[in-house]
């Protein structure tokens, strides 16, 4: 399922009403990230815990992760920031050990993978941003991305006013009273959009190559610490 909406940090809102989590509830994440990760979080009266990141690739540290885990928590908001992965193969075996559900902030992400993966498909959720200042950009967007049909039919109707659309044969009864909003995308962003995707793979190299000239440039700058690509 591919959800687009007016921006990622409505995706990030909308992720989190999903997941139906009740006022107190804790969800794990990264102080290194844009604010709106956490105040989607704080949007349903819910509490961000910050891990802290990796050395290597500001990535969330997964050891970290498992140590601010409590009675009260119930998800983990990973941040692939920078086009950088986090470690996927740690962060699922902790999600499964302690039944936690996964959400993927991919939103400076997109087109990056992991072994052979795209980022923003390892979770319960994930998705990207697609405002003026990444790769392609709608204006302002964004779109969530899912393989669980109950989450999709939740952000769909969390995007739309939370307004139910069912036909008169269904036998539907998952009807639980939601708040919702008007996070649509506009018809000329998404055409915009669609133009913008032929330009991606272009675009995603245009950015990796001034990336390793500043690497290579930077790199025996002392004080200065560089990130470091993550294996796969």
């Amino acid at each position: 399922h591919s959800i687009s909406v007016n921006s990622w940090t409505s995706g990030l809102i909308a992720c989190i009403g999903a997941l139906e989590l009740e006022p107190g509830d804790e969800v794990i994440t990264s102080p290194w990230t844009m604010c709106a990760t956490a105040t989607a979080i704080l949007h349903w009266n819910c509490v961000p815990v910050f891990a802290d990141i990796e050395k290597n690739t500001f990535c969330l540290d997964p050891k970290s992760v498992e140590k601010n885990i409590s009675k009260n928590t119930k998800a983990i908001l990973a941040v692939d920031i920078f086009g950088q992965s986090c470690d996927y193969n740690s962060l699922i075996k902790i999600a499964k050990k302690y039944k936690l559900k996964l959400i993927c902030d991919s939103a400076q992400s997109i087109l990056s993978k992991y072994n052979g993966k795209f980022l923003g498909t390892f979770g319960d959720m994930g998705g990207f941003s697609l405002n003026y200042h990444k790769h392609i950009n709608t204006g302002e967007g964004g779109v969530i991305v899912t393989n669980n049909s109950r989450y999709a039919k939740k952000l769909y109707a969390i995007r739309n006013h939370a307004e139910a659309i069912i036909g008169s044969n269904s036998k539907k009864k998952d009807l639980i009273n939601m708040v919702g909003y008007n996070f649509r995308m506009g018809e000329i962003e998404a055409t915009i959009g669609i133009q913008q995707l032929k330009k991606l793979k272009k675009r995603v190299k245009i950015k990796q190559d001034i990336a390793k000239k500043l690497n290579k440039g930077l790199k025996h700058l002392k004080g200065l610490k560089l990130p470091e690509v993550r294996r796969g």
